[in-house]
């Protein structure tokens, strides 16, 4: 079986994620040869459409449909019309601003296949772009409302279907966060966003909000100009782990969040609602570089996306940090109460404890999560946090990555062998109370997860802890055996 896979190169730039959300609404880059434009959805007339995705089929038979919804957004082909459509030899490459990417053939654009039409979703039941994160969106809209794996072959053949652990699966064609259309994409560097977003802010419009408590303060690009200033160099590892170096101009984040106690927590949050807590002690630790929130990079003002305000790390021995850590269109820094450190003991074939800056630092590089579905007795959710079996990785036996990596995978550091000869995973909560499941089930599968965030937020830690095991509704369990999610989550143990 032939599967081709491009690997997407993300400009340095763009390589933190986050759909371009523009005042004139959401907005994608199309390019064709040299002609690169950058389009407002909103211009464009919509169409809509009821579907439900196929996901992977596992062991069992079950055919593992997902909820159907309903989407509203441009057809594709119309997009395309902008830069005068493709040849029957040409391929469309949709991308994110995180980097995934999918192909699409001629036919499945222009012509009349079981896939339906392909969209750019701008609303989902209704809810559009100013509460949907996930948007821009593609997804297709076939008549029958159903986008089965065999229909997806059928369209894509072979070559460009999506799969999941060997098994074809519809629910990995659904590009979120599109920022890109371009096409014959060859994974090289991607086009800068060129709408007037993305251009330097005036000098007086306020870009920052600082919180403390009941104290508000607010500032524009003069004003932090204004304040004493750094310019130093920096490289940040990004999230397909290259490394990006360049001279930043910025305020120290300690000038910005004054003299605060030890422990406390600073909350980063970004114009696209992203957010991400760092500890005030690790913001203010100025021994191998200083922290700032830069507003220039090498000697140019930042645009809208990765700008107009990023936190990096610089200083004269060009310090190097991981690009997870590295919140981009930052707009708003909130002083929080004291952070509580926290972590996770996994125990196997070796002990490996992950610590709270490493955990949140994972969660927050899309290349590292999963998201799944969770109906209970509060409602459905959406969790997204770390896949069991990575995490597993760490401990099956003596293969796995260096503890200076922090969260990283490796397919070939799961141990596949020992996972099909069967062994029970044991996760356990911090006043005791534990769930076990085997690891012939969730071995390769993303739909277990060690969530730290519901509904795009981290978890409360007074209702669930600071991390939680939760599975997607989707999983079924062997006929006698069940399992339940675990709050509080402080430990996972394997039986070797």
């Amino acid at each position: 079986m032939k599967r081709r896979i491009i690997v997407c190169v993300v400009a340095a730039a763009m390589a933190l994620g986050g759909s371009f959300l523009t005042a004139a609404g959401p907005t994608v880059i199309v390019q064709k040869g040299e002609q690169v434009i950058e389009i407002s959805l909103d211009s464009y007339p919509q169409m809509s459409g009821i579907v439900a995705y196929q996901g992977p089929v596992f062991a069992g038979g079950q055919e593992n449909w997902k909820d159907s919804h309903a989407y509203t957004g441009v057809r594709i082909n119309e997009i395309l019309a902008e830069v005068g459509g493709m040849n029957e030899t040409d391929r469309l490459g949709v991308i994110a601003t995180d980097g995934y990417c999918k192909e699409l053939p001629y036919e499945v654009i222009y012509k009349e296949t079981v896939s339906g039409n392909p969209i750019l979703a701008v609303d989902m039941d209704g809810i559009g772009t100013a509460e949907w994160e996930d948007a821009p969106m593609l997804v297709f809209l076939p008549d029958d409302e159903r986008f089965s794996n065999t229909d997806m072959l059928q369209a894509f053949g072979e070559d460009l279907a999506h799969y999941y652990a060997g098994n074809p699966s519809t629910t990995g064609l659904l590009v979120t966060n599109v920022g890109y259309l371009i096409v014959n994409y060859d994974g090289g560097m991607l086009p800068a966003q060129t709408t007037a977003k993305a251009d330097t802010p005036s000098s007086t419009e306020e870009i920052l909000t600082v919180v403390k408590g009941e104290d508000v303060s607010t500032y524009s690009i003069a004003e932090l100009e204004a304040l004493n200033t750094i310019t130093a160099p920096g490289t940040f590892v990004d999230s397909i782990g290259g490394d990006y170096t360049a001279t930043y101009t910025g305020v120290p984040i300690s000038s910005l969040i004054g003299n605060i106690a030890s422990g406390t927590t600073i909350r980063v949050i970004a114009s696209d609602g992203y957010s991400m807590n760092y500890a005030a002690d690790i913001l203010a630790d100025r021994s191998t570089g200083t922290w700032i929130l830069a507003f220039k990079e090498n000697g140019v003002y930042m645009p809208y996306d990765p700008g107009y305000l990023r936190v990096v790390k610089v200083g004269e021995d060009n310090p190097r940090f991981e690009g997870s850590l590295s919140a981009r269109m930052v707009e708003q820094i909130d002083i929080l109460g004291a952070y509580e450190e926290y972590s996770l003991l996994l125990q196997g074939a070796i002990i490996r404890t992950f610590s709270r800056a490493e955990l949140e630092a994972g969660v927050g590089c899309p290349c590292h999560t999963s998201t799944v579905t969770v109906t209970g007795k509060g409602g459905t959710h959406t969790y997204t946090g770390l896949p069991l079996w990575r995490l597993i990785a760490y401990i099956d036996d003596e293969n796995f990555a260096s503890p200076e990596r922090g969260i990283y995978y490796d397919d070939t550091d799961f141990n596949d062998d020992l996972a099909k000869a069967g062994y029970t995973i044991t996760l356990v909560a911090r006043d005791g109370y534990s769930q076990s499941v085997s690891s012939t089930l969730v071995a390769h599968d993303d739909r277990f997860i060690v969530a730290l965030k519901q509904g795009g937020v981290f978890l409360d830690p007074q209702e669930d802890g600071h991390m939680r095991f939760v599975f997607d509704d989707s999983v079924l369990f062997p006929k006698g055996t069940q399992s339940k999610s675990v709050k509080w989550l402080a430990e996972i143990n394997l039986d070797l």
